[in-house]
């Protein structure tokens, strides 16, 4: 049976969230924007599982901001009280976010986006992104065959 969308609020949106994820178990969205593109892009499915240990630098995660909006993020930086996210496609991160506002973990993608960067190491070097931006401005090409591999307009 194929289920059908759901459009709801983003405050029903974390209850729900909290409601499933509190009770150990894992649940479905598809994405929406391009913060995360090429590695989850708009349209595809990623399920999200409750939080099983500690947040690493690398883990995508659902989360609430400051301003209350939901994020679906990369973790930059992890303190003991909470941590940083970043879109891998934007340039600013989200702020601080305290650990009781971080809802669950991205375990799996589905669409046309990448699975592998959910995993050690690819999820620790794409979070280190700065430090392949300093590689590409000495090595244009390998930025041009990396953009074509991973199908990012020029």
């Amino acid at each position: 049976m194929r289920s059908k969308d759901l459009y709801i609020d983003v405050e029903d949106f974390f209850d729900i969230s909290e409601e499933i994820l509190g009770k150990g178990k894992q649940f479905s969205f598809r994405a929406r924007g391009t913060s995360m593109s090429p590695f989850i892009r708009e349209g595809d499915t990623v399920i999200i599982s409750p939080l099983s240990g500690p947040i690493s630098i690398g883990d995508i995660v659902l989360a609430k901001t400051d301003s209350g909006s939901p994020v679906l993020h990369r973790v930059i930086k992890h303190f003991p009280t909470g941590v940083i996210t970043k879109g891998d496609a934007v340039t600013e991160d989200d702020g601080f976010i305290i650990a009781d506002d971080v809802f669950g973990k991205a375990t799996q993608v589905s669409g046309s986006g990448f699975n592998f960067h959910l995993y050690f190491p690819f999820k620790y070097l794409i979070s280190r992104r700065k430090m392949f931006d300093k590689i590409f401005l000495r090595f244009p090409l390998l930025k041009k065959l990396l953009k074509k591999i991973l199908r990012i307009p020029e």
